[in-house]
């Protein structure tokens, strides 16, 4: 049993590559951007599958540092050096994710150009792949 177990946690990790990072999308990611929902990757029945954001989360992004900072109400609850690269895993065309560098984590990213928007899929880590997690919407704030 332990041996499966083995083989299917290196698969995953084998499975997930990081490529170069990719200009466009780090000076497009660069500024303050505020949580505005949380899309439920995979709602409970008769739950909601969106939640507005019921604080007040702002994530920064400073390209000229590679430096990712969330605050929450006010008060920073994180920091890491980042960079926006393609992630791809079991031969599935590759994505673009922002690579939270010392969390060794990563969180594919889509732009939402109309609403000057980005949203950034559940965090998870370098080698992994998740089906399911939530999406987290972010609005422009400078």
């Amino acid at each position: 049993m332990k041996t499966a177990f083995f083989i299917i946690i290196m698969l995953s990790l084998m499975a997930c590559q990081v490529e170069n990072t990719i200009e466009p999308s780090l000076n497009k990611i660069n500024g303050q951007w505020q949580l505005t929902k949380t899309s439920i990757g995979y709602p409970a029945p008769n739950s909601p599958t969106e939640i507005k954001a019921a604080n007040t989360e702002i994530i920064t992004f400073d390209v000229s540092t590679k430096t990712y900072t969330l605050t929450v109400n006010g008060k920073v609850r994180t920091s890491t050096t980042f960079d926006v690269q393609k992630v791809s895993y079991s031969g599935i065309d590759p994505r673009e994710a922002v690579i939270f560098e010392k969390e060794n984590q990563y969180a594919f990213l889509t732009f939402d150009d109309e609403n000057s928007a980005i949203i950034l899929y559940e965090k998870t880590p370098i080698g992994a792949v998740l089906a399911d997690g939530n999406s987290y919407h972010y609005q422009k704030v400078k």
